[in-house]
């Protein structure tokens, strides 16, 4: 018989729907252990709601279901109510807001732990911060956080983020101009041979034959053409090509901190000593 059947079906009678939930979690069956979480909120004015609220939002969390994890987290920093949850709340919520790119948030988030937590962590969480910002591709303010900390690997982490500046970019502008005058080689120069060898032979072929079309004096079908293939595809290849440059551009700087990251303390690792210090 399976396992989640004999569980429902002699369990309940032996345990709470807080303990229900929590062998839930704890054998992986996330959906079950909310489920029991939620029905135990619903049914008992005496539970620890806020206890209950953070399971839920974790759960969530590890299921990568962010929005409703921040839903849940959002319910326990703002329901009027103190509690030694809240910074793990919103440690959980900086996390979320790191995992979605919205560093923003996420600092914002940081300020809130700030005021919540003991001075030991204060200059981890300017490092935190710090780091958002070189996310942000703000390298000023994060590096103007980093000196004025006190960190024995100050001075080679803000020449690794000087050092940002060689890593190779694109110019946007000179791939759009490249591919207005010869289709496909905005293209070929931002690497994307399969839609530049579609961009030369779809928009040059079409142009080719509007040129024709002038020439025969055909300015009608040579009108028709331009507005609804040639606009519609040298437009829509122009727009698509400056997304990609913009986008790679964006994912070498990404990565190149990605690359450096791994000789400095990890951010979201010195988050997670924080909500452990939180008691």
């Amino acid at each position: 018989m399976d396992r989640k059947i004999i569980i429902y079906t002699l369990f309940p009678l032996l345990l709470f729907g807080n303990e229900l939930g929590d062998m839930f979690a704890k054998n992986g069956y996330y959906f079950e252990a909310i489920t029991e979480y939620k029905r135990e909120l619903s049914l008992n004015n005496n539970v620890n709601r806020d206890s209950l609220l953070f399971k839920i939002s974790q759960l969530y969390y590890q299921s990568e279901k962010r929005e409703q994890a921040e839903k849940y987290a959002l319910k326990i920093v703002f329901n009027n109510q103190e509690s030694k949850l809240e910074t793990k709340s919103l440690i959980l919520l900086a996390k979320i807001h790191w995992d979605k790119y919205d560093y923003t948030a996420f600092r914002n988030t940081l300020d809130f732990i700030n005021t919540r937590t003991d001075s030991v962590y204060i200059c981890d969480i300017h490092y935190i911060k710090a780091w958002s910002y070189y996310y942000d591709a703000d390298w000023k303010k994060g590096n103007q956080i980093v000196k004025s900390l006190n960190l024995e690997y100050k001075n080679s982490l803000l020449k690794d983020i000087q050092a940002v500046q060689s890593v190779p970019q694109k110019s946007k502008q000179f791939a759009v101009v490249a591919s207005s005058i010869i289709p496909g080689s905005g293209q070929l120069y931002a690497g994307d041979y399969e839609n530049a060898a579609f961009s030369f032979l779809l928009v040059g072929s079409i142009g080719g034959s509007i040129i024709w079309n002038v020439i025969q004096h055909a300015y009608g079908i040579a009108l028709v053409k331009y507005i609804f293939l040639f606009n519609r595809y040298y437009k829509g290849g122009l727009h698509n090509l400056a997304n990609k440059i913009e986008k790679d551009n964006i994912n070498r700087i990404g990565n190149y901190l990605k690359k450096i990251g791994k000789r400095y303390p990890d951010p979201i690792e010195k988050l997670e000593k924080i909500s452990k210090g939180a008691n």
